[in-house]
């Protein structure tokens, strides 16, 4: 059975914790931060491909959606959130077309080697709090689905990379999550301390967002640093 917590209406297991509607805002406001900096990641992707108007929003909505709405198949929330709640894809677009935006106030005032070098920065920021959002807002969710704290942290992890994985699909690259990058390491991490978080203080925004912020930390300083889990070559 499931019952109705109120506004926004989300389904709930019966028999989840007296806590929930009071926390319910929390993932949903990581959850939309997340669409919101998955969304520029993706369109920013798009810029650099060449893509169209079109593209740039399709790939911002695949990839600010497509990692929460295979979390929500998975967990039994039917329709997904971005089906039931008009703020998720309209988050998804504006922030595409900030991206828009953005690359158009800065055409023709940049040299193209200095241009490629600021949309590499800005896409490796906005990955990374994607990382950190969505593993906080994924994990979170998971939990209050009924979830076990392992589950509920892989879930964490899903939403994190899912939609980096859909957009890479759709530009025919490798996804990065599969590549050389510590990228998933990070979100699992961030996942786990989300798990803690919610487990032992729930509604602890400030905690909430030092988990998220941790996450695209660690992100950050593995690129900085050079940090990935490349196996060494093998002897012959």
């Amino acid at each position: 059975m499931w019952t109705c917590i109120p506004t926004p209406c989300v389904l709930a297991p019966r028999g989840a914790s007296r806590h929930t509607s009071s926390v319910v805002h929390l993932p949903i406001l990581f959850d939309l931060l997340g669409v919101f900096s998955a969304a520029a990641s993706g369109a920013l992707t798009a810029v650099r491909k060449g893509l169209d108007l079109v593209g740039i929003l399709v790939l911002g909505a695949a990839t600010g959606l497509g990692g929460g709405a295979v979390r929500d198949v998975l967990i039994g929330v039917h329709p997904p959130a971005f089906l039931a709640d008009w703020r998720y894809l309209t988050t998804a677009t504006l922030a595409s077309l900030a991206v828009i935006a953005a690359q158009y106030q800065a055409f023709g005032v940049e040299s193209e080697l200095r241009e490629r070098a600021r949309l590499t920065t800005a896409y490796l920021i906005v990955d990374s709090l994607t990382l950190g959002f969505f593993a906080v807002s994924g994990t979170g969710k998971a939990l209050r689905y009924g979830l076990a704290p392992v589950p509920a942290a892989l879930m964490g992890v899903l939403t994190a990379v899912g939609g980096g994985v859909i957009r890479d699909m759709l530009i025919a690259e490798v996804p990065t999550v599969l590549r050389r990058e510590f990228y998933a390491i990070p979100a699992a991490i961030g996942s786990l301390i989300a798990d803690a978080v919610n487990r032992y203080t729930p509604g602890a925004t400030p905690l909430a967002f030092a988990a998220a912020a941790a996450t695209a930390a660690l992100r950050l300083i593995a690129v900085r640093r050079d940090w990935h889990a490349q196996l060494p070559p093998a002897r012959r």
